[in-house]
């Protein structure tokens, strides 16, 4: 994992895994991942019971966790500045089991329910790690922090997702769409009485100009409510953990841990062309993508279509403008198998430069959950 071997955040270290194919059956893929860095360690593994491209029925186990000294924080929703960052400590850990079936044998509608057990906990903020304090947040940005810090927290998260996707090759595709809704419900395991609604959806599209080159389309939005346990009429604090970010693995551009918030929206547009080719065998391939996007506190109250370039409060009256960025990536091409070999991107946006490693091609065999 070259993206372990050095971190602004996370610092030095190693990461890599290891992958078995037909392990007890035809069909079956496991892999167990583990990472090593200075401030963060992480281990998980999975196990397929077959390939969702190839089998009408499968399942997905999972199990993983880790730890860190500095959860980066920003407080919530979109007016947050890079001067309101502090490092947090937390250690997560979480099991999932997941059904993907074809109710008419084609990717045309995917369906896949799941559920997953989730273990937070969340020692406060880290003083040791250079990080500014819980007094440069505004209240409601604080209460998030205050109300996950000191007690382990544990919860069940059920749902269900679905997908249809029309893509003519799944790992490089040149036209077609991936498209997926998902609905997911939370409840508290420990005396919090938490609950919460999540709804979430995704599309990208693809646009073939000539060649390889690609038009590429990209929009997400989340949704999260909480329930009111104490009967106030406000809906409960929700632990940060919880809330979903718009950072690189959800829009390339945007830095890990930036922007958080209830909801969450972006949208993207760019264009994949080839730079040059080898014998036929590879190419190299680049991608420029720009996206516009913010985590919002109420998406309903605070949207406006308006895009700010500066740093500061995004929030007035009119709503809260839209955060611009931009990815530049590139990727060596296996043109016979047609699929991705090594690519990289890098993001310039909202609190400076990101490194992300994900490709821009989204795959039913994703086994990490993009939200918790």
């Amino acid at each position: 994992a070259p993206s372990a071997l050095s971190s602004s955040n996370r610092g030095f270290g190693i990461g890599g895994g290891v992958g078995v194919s037909n392990l007890g059956w035809a069909g079956t893929d496991m892999t167990v991942d583990l990472r090593l860095q200075q401030r963060y360690q992480s281990a998980n593994a999975t196990f397929f019971t077959d390939d969702p491209y190839e089998s009408t029925v499968h399942g997905l186990f999972s199990i993983g966790g880790s730890t860190t000294g500095r959860r980066r924080y920003f407080g919530l929703g979109p007016n947050t500045v890079p001067e309101s960052e502090i490092n947090l400590y937390h250690d997560a850990a979480q099991a999932e089991a997941r059904l993907g079936t074809y109710p008419f044998g084609s990717t045309a509608l995917y369906v896949q329910p799941g559920v997953r057990l989730l273990y937070d906990y969340s020692g406060g903020v880290n003083p040791e790690a250079g990080s500014g304090s819980l007094a440069g947040l505004d209240a409601t940005s604080r209460q998030a922090v205050e109300v996950a810090t000191g007690e382990a927290r544990y919860g069940a998260s059920v749902g269900v997702e679905l997908a249809t996707d029309l893509r003519d090759w799944p790992s490089y595709p040149r036209r077609g769409t991936f498209a997926t809704v998902e609905h997911r419900r939370f409840f508290a395991l420990d005396d919090s009485e938490l609950t919460m609604a999540r709804y979430s959806a995704s599309a990208i599209g693809y646009l073939p100009i000539r060649g390889r080159t690609t038009i590429v389309v990209r929009g997400v939005g989340i949704l999260t409510r909480s329930g009111d346990a104490d009967g106030d009429g406000v809906d409960d604090p929700i632990p940060f953990y919880y809330l979903p970010t718009l950072d690189s693995r959800v829009a390339t551009a945007f830095r890990q841990d930036r922007l958080t918030g209830r909801d969450v929206v972006a949208v993207g547009a760019g264009v994949r062309a080839p730079i040059i080719d080898v014998l036929g065998i590879y190419g190299l391939d680049m991608l420029v993508m720009g996206y516009l996007g913010n985590a919002y506190d109420n998406v309903f109250e605070q949207f406006t279509p308006r895009v700010s370039f500066k740093e500061g409060s995004f929030l007035d009256d009119d709503g809260a403008a839209l955060r611009p960025s931009l990815a530049l990536g590139m990727g060596i091409v296996n043109l016979d198998k047609e699929r991705v070999v090594v690519g990289g991107l890098v993001g310039l946006g909202p609190g400076g430069v990101t490194v992300a490693t994900r490709r821009i091609a989204y795959d039913l065999r994703d086994a990490r959950p993009l939200f918790r």
